[in-house]
């Protein structure tokens, strides 16, 4: 028996609920309200004729009224993947009609936009559809075609398995995109038919997100930031959150334990697909064991005969999905994940295990990390090579710097070659600070595919400046922030905004410029993020240079505000 009702979202449209619903631009948002934009904006719609909308939200609170909308106004609801113009063109025969709450990123396009007046309040029908996309091990987006129902029991299931760790009026917090099945779930979905209420700004900053957090709050986080937590001052006892959520990939157990050490709790990791939504879930103490996953309430874990898992999942798409995982189940019905099958590949004939080899190669002293992938092409007779990404251990790091990187590959192959038939050993190599991973953490595919691209374009450093106008003290620039720009790689693929520090350095760069200034660096600086900056759009940037006060100020806006603003210090003005 579920904690929620099982039409909990069909019905929020004509359900009254008190207290706060979202915050969004730093304002808190009532049911009301919702109920008032989401009429609104299904109106403008039905008149538009839309039948197929791509939901493209940089806010979470303006993705649920796109999201509600469309169903009330009798539309699929699509989320890409990411919103890369590419993408967005790749995906135009599955679309009619981009719905955003920023600027066009492709045309016809809607703007959400808030309103009084528009379709009467309604249960929305729990078939409504919905589709996500994934991009497998391999990259390529697959498109899952889902329901407003397989939502509504997801979240069920998901409450009445967290639901009383956390308390029933706290906050939910990110700093993960709503456009992924997982963030689309918990940090959507959950907190809306639970009703805790949910931060619109997803935090790229973990500053930022430290600061947002209020005692008891829910965080819905990923691998890719919890590995990021080192050097913080640990969170205060009444600032702690209730529950610190982790999915996309297994947490190492370092980050494991910097997250129990600066959040004062122990995260909880969430298993699952965008095919078949949450499926499990193991609580992480940082004692150093792995302990087996637990499905939630009303799934079901089965080995196959070719040791593969399936599960069964009255939210996924026919109730059963046949996965790449191997797995172990215990007598109790928990389950150890033992890799992807599909991590064999065939190289010069021969079989070859991606997550033996990496294995192997983490083993050695001069490795801390490594991941494997296969190039296509240009090897022996035209075929698949392998390429390795190794983080360097200190120690390998001080033997990279005397060797090179031609040699320190070449020490590590012959290492390897005691363990490895020659198919085995990597011909392509890249030394790197981290192993690059998708948003959510995952590794491989694509993202670290990218770096054995031979020869990369060079991207541009800083936005364009379209317009330059003098001010009182200053200058005024209008900026295209495009979406091939150097700074937003990593932040994220899927979901790409803009890094606070390229901000900070688009700022120095343009007052020592325009301004005459020798910054240089932003070493002493205050800022102030009010809402994530996007690719695909035009902001404003403003500069005003205060000498008796040794700084500069700036700010960054746009039509809807200010996006971003601040001060740095300007030593010897």
């Amino acid at each position: 028996m579920t904690a929620l009702s099982a039409h909990g979202l069909s019905r929020l449209l004509i359900e009254g609920r008190a207290g706060p619903l979202a915050s969004s631009g730093g304002v808190v948002i009532d049911h009301a309200r919702f109920r008032s934009d989401v009429t609104a904006n299904a109106l403008r719609l039905r008149r538009a004729g839309c039948r197929r909308g791509l939901l493209v939200t940089a806010d979470a609170y303006w993705g649920a009224v796109g999201l509600f909308a469309l169903w009330l106004a009798g539309a699929e609801a699509v989320l890409p993947h990411n919103v890369q113009p590419g993408t967005l063109e790749d995906l135009r025969g599955g679309w009619d009609l981009l719905v955003t709450d920023g600027a066009a990123l492709a045309e016809p396009c809607l703007r959400l936009e808030s309103g009084d007046g528009g379709l009467a309040p309604a249960a929305l029908d729990p078939a409504s559809p919905l589709v996500v996309f994934t991009s497998g091990s391999t990259g390529a987006p697959k498109r899952v075609a889902k329901t407003l129902r397989h939502l509504e029991r997801e979240v069920a299931t998901v409450d009445a398995a967290l639901g009383a760790a956390v308390p029933a009026a706290a906050w939910v917090l990110a700093t993960v995109s709503h456009q992924h099945a997982y963030g689309l779930a918990f940090r959507l979905g959950w907190p809306l038919a639970s009703g805790r209420p949910f931060a619109g700004e997803a935090h790229e900053l973990w500053e930022t997100a430290l600061a947002a957090l209020s005692a008891e709050a829910a965080l819905i986080t990923s691998p890719a930031h919890l590995n990021r937590l080192e050097g913080l001052a640990p969170l205060p006892a009444d600032r702690r959150p209730s529950l610190v959520l982790s999915a996309g990939a297994p947490l190492p157990e370092a980050a494991v334990r910097m997250a129990a050490a600066v959040l004062g709790t122990a995260p909880t990791e969430i298993f699952g697909s965008s095919e078949t939504g949450a499926v499990a879930l193991r609580q992480r103490g940082g004692d150093g064991g792995a302990p087996p996953w637990r499905p939630l309430p009303g799934n079901r874990v089965e080995r196959t005969d070719s040791g593969l898992m399936r599960v069964r999942s009255p939210y996924a798409p026919n109730g059963v999905f046949d996965g790449a995982d191997r797995v172990e189940v215990t007598a109790d019905g928990g389950f150890h994940l033992l890799g992807r099958a599909d991590g064999v590949v065939k190289i010069e004939g021969k079989r070859v295990s991606l997550a033996e080899v990496e294995q192997q190669l983490s083993r050695l002293p001069w490795v801390a990390d490594a991941a494997l992938v296969v190039v296509d092409g240009e090897g022996e007779g035209g075929g698949p090579r392998l390429g390795a990404a190794v983080v360097p251990s200190p120690a390998g790091a001080a033997r990279l710097a005397g060797l090179g990187p031609f040699r320190f590959g070449r020490l590590l192959r012959r290492e390897l070659a005691a363990t490895q038939e020659p198919a085995g050993l990597p011909r392509l190599w890249r030394f790197v600070d981290r192993v690059p991973t998708a948003p959510l953490g995952k590794r491989g595919g694509a993202t670290l595919a990218a770096l054995f691209i031979e020869e990369t374009p060079v991207k541009p450093t800083e936005p364009a400046a379209q317009a330059l106008r003098p001010v009182d003290g200053g200058v005024e620039l209008d900026l295209v922030i495009a979406p091939d720009l150097a700074a937003l790689e990593g932040h994220f693929p899927d979901f790409p905004i803009v890094p606070g520090v390229a901000l900070l350095d688009w700022a120095v760069r343009n007052a020592d410029r325009h301004l005459g200034l020798s910054i240089g660096a932003a070493r002493n600086f205050q800022v102030k993020f009010r809402r994530v900056i996007t690719p695909g759009r035009l902001v404003t940037l403003l500069l005003r240079h205060e000498p008796a006060r040794r700084r500069l100020n700036f700010e960054y806006r746009d039509g809807g505000g200010i996006l971003t603003s601040g001060t740095i210090k300007v030593d010897g003005a």
